[in-house]
């Protein structure tokens, strides 16, 4: 049974903005989705006791240098 910790504000259309407050919910009561954002966010426990603690997000990648550029803007 998953517990939000609380209260989640998600949009489950893009469009229009739902909040559903903290609390325990039966398995399935939440939607898929609002209990994925939860996780990401690490406000729900699930049945197990634990509190999910999101993934680190990964790095970006360092952007590449711009080649040398010569006296009449030309790359070498």
């Amino acid at each position: 049974m998953p517990e939000l910790l609380r209260e989640l504000k998600w949009s489950p259309d893009g469009c229009i903005v739902e909040s559903i407050p903290a609390g325990v919910y039966s398995d399935g009561e939440l939607p898929v989705r609002a209990e994925e954002i939860a996780a990401e966010l690490g406000i729900i426990k699930f049945g197990s006791g634990g509190v999910h603690v999101p993934a680190e997000p990964e790095p970006e990648p360092e952007p590449e240098p711009e080649p040398p550029k010569t006296k009449r803007g030309k790359t070498k």
